[in-house]
């Protein structure tokens, strides 16, 4: 990036590079002025002699073809697909692997969180470092169904750096993969995991303990709100609070 500069002192360390030594640009140079300088800059490049234009002529602009995806292709396997091609912030560009989702595309019962950690990024599966290994362990020792059985995404596709939270504008690019999954899934129950998930498709931003004594809706699908598995990793206490909440789904689905 070039520094912030003024036009002035620009100018000046300009003229006195050029004396030193004439200035060559190359292809990279170039697309990186056109892209960061403004139009003040660029006069100041006319004025010096270096330019013969007040803006260097652009680079063409690469034309972004994309292939239409097969229309026999499941339907969730098309949202996959559009997600994977997702570089709409910046979490993109630092991904392993994108984590869409995974489970039976007709479940009952969803569980959403809130992003890919360590584990995730570099396997491409949703939930299968700790916090996922207990998440298993509630659905198949506590609900007594296979994991498989249900279906798992999250907030954001791609792992936010250090397992940060993700951030709003993050949230925002991606959310749209989820309320698609959603529609397609069509759950009886969507369980939310933790205050991430909660705030982004809810908008709520209470806490969880008072989140937590009311049930919801979104789209016509029931919703229940619990912590994520990894605050139990933290605070075992959470423990019970999560295995009422879970009995809570059990009992809507008439599983007890």
């Amino acid at each position: 990036m070039i520094p912030s500069l003024s036009p002035e002192s620009l100018e000046a360390w300009l003229l006195w590079q050029h004396q030193l030594q004439s200035f060559t640009f190359n292809d990279d140079f170039v697309k990186e002025i056109n892209s960061d300088i403004s139009e003040g800059f660029a006069e100041v490049f006319k004025k010096s002699g270096l330019f013969s234009s007040a803006r260097i002529p652009a680079a063409p602009a690469a034309k972004n073809v994309e292939e239409p995806l097969d229309e026999s292709l499941p339907p969730l396997e098309k949202v996959r697909i559009k997600a994977g091609k997702c570089s709409a912030c910046r979490l993109a560009a630092k991904r392993t692997n994108m984590v869409f989702g995974e489970g039976n595309p007709n479940a009952d019962i969803m569980f959403i969180g809130e992003g890919p950690g360590e584990d995730e990024d570099l396997s491409g599966r949703p939930f299968v470092g700790k916090a996922g290994q207990l998440l298993t362990k509630i659905i198949e020792n506590g609900m007594k169904i296979p994991r498989e059985q249900v279906y798992i995404a999250n907030i954001v596709k791609c792992r936010p750096p250090a397992n940060r939270d993700p951030m709003p504008d993050e949230a925002q690019c991606c959310i749209g993969f989820l309320k698609e999954q959603i529609k397609i899934v069509n759950p009886k129950v969507l369980i939310l995991l933790g205050k991430v998930a909660m705030k982004n498709l809810l908008g709520i931003e209470s806490s969880m303990s008072k989140a937590r004594e009311m049930t919801y809706e979104y789209e016509g699908i029931k919703v229940f709100v619990t912590y994520h598995p990894s605050a139990l990793l933290r605070n075992e206490t959470y423990k019970r609070p999560v295995w009422e909440d879970i009995k809570k789904v059990m009992k809507y689905l008439g599983m007890m």
